[in-house]
């Protein structure tokens, strides 16, 4: 049995191991909230996860996959988790740096060819930090129009787009999850869905964790909605061209989502010495921290550090960690959407006052 096989079987295992009389207590406060939330902000369908290192905490999901309430809400259910989806490329490239395969100190053009001119003194790390100051690839007002047929079409048709100056500031843009998944492929000379594949879901077992929507089984999958005018109307339909799964497009149920999020808290995908140099937030000039961590949202909670992802005002995970990454807690939200807007660190937010110490 391998590591990642007896780690799979210890987060099954450990959903027996409660305390009765707490876990009691968490599971009617969590639940109570949900339903606050789903009342309040219109949601559909939810799940939730909590981790105190390998106990968990709270594992439940209610509603229903679509507003006409045909089919209930289960820890099975699978969602699209969106943005959440760069975790991949993030984790695969804290990987490769811990390996010695690459340096995310140095530009990216040094691993990949033909970028702009005006991108190549840009760093791994500007990218993964969001500061790189690259326009992004798509018109995020008009999805109607056709997105470039690959990777190196992206950076040819951007060639001529001014870049704002690298490192004074975030700009946020799935172009910089681009850049990460064509150094990956330029290092390993591997295409970027086996690297998630091989390193991350079969390493994992991740046996419900999809790249493609086509294999998703549709019977367990949620309906997207967003909000519109106060309402829940349907998602758009957008055409993704393949090269998009380096910034959204996974599809994961909630015990994936928890299995992935434990394997990387518990330093089995990237050791915890290198988790803990890497998780620190980037620093401007004048001394002001960015909003990201190597590539993970970061931001303080008491005692605690955090870092995660969140897939918009859909879904967001999060892991609090002690300085010295021996005591962490994981909390997991998914939803398919609200009909106020409300942004999904809220709906974390409320579920981690409940559980998580001060």
């Amino acid at each position: 049995m391998t590591k990642f096989s007896l780690f799979a079987s210890l987060y099954l295992l450990s959903a027996c191991v409660w305390a009765q009389t707490s876990a009691i207590d968490i599971h009617a406060a969590v639940d109570t909230q949900l339903r606050t939330n789903e009342q309040k902000h219109g949601i559909p369908a939810q799940a939730v996860l909590v981790l105190h290192n390998s106990d968990i905490l709270y594992r439940n999901a209610t509603g229903t996959t679509a507003i006409d309430g045909s089919t209930l809400v289960t820890p099975k259910t699978v969602f699209p988790v969106y943005s959440v989806s760069k975790l991949f490329a993030i984790t695969l490239v804290m990987q490769l740096q811990q390996e010695g395969k690459l340096d995310i100190s140095a530009p990216a053009s040094r691993y990949v060819d033909n970028l702009p001119q005006s991108w190549r003194t840009i760093r791994i790390d500007q990218f993964l930090n969001h500061v790189s100051g690259v326009p992004e690839y798509f018109d995020s007002n008009d999805f109607s129009r056709p997105f470039p047929p690959s990777l190196e079409a992206v950076f040819a048709n951007l060639k001529d787009v001014p870049v704002s100056a690298p490192g004074e500031r975030t700009r946020y843009t799935n172009t910089n999850n681009l850049m990460i998944a064509a150094v990956l492929e330029s290092v390993t000379r591997t295409p970027y869905r086996t690297l998630v594949r091989q390193r991350i879901i079969e390493a994992l077992d991740l046996q419900e964790t999809w790249l493609k929507l086509a294999d998703v089984p549709k019977a367990r999958l949620v309906e997207s909605y967003r909000a519109k005018e106060g309402k829940l109307v349907p998602d758009l339909t957008i055409a993704w061209p393949d090269y998009s799964i380096a910034h959204g497009g996974a599809y994961m149920t909630l015990d994936d989502a928890g299995k992935f999020m434990s394997a990387v808290a518990q330093g089995l995908l990237v050791s915890k010495a290198e988790l803990k140099r890497l998780w620190q937030p980037y620093q401007f000039a004048n001394g002001d921290l960015g909003f990201f961590a190597a590539g993970w949202d970061y931001g303080r909670s008491g005692r605690w550090h955090q870092v995660g992802h969140d897939g918009g005002t859909k879904v967001r995970v999060r892991i609090l960690f002690d300085k010295d990454l021996n005591d962490h807690y994981i909390v997991i939200y998914l939803t398919n959407g609200n009909k106020d807007g409300v942004w999904s660190s809220t709906l974390v937010d409320s579920v981690q006052t409940l559980i998580v110490p001060k």
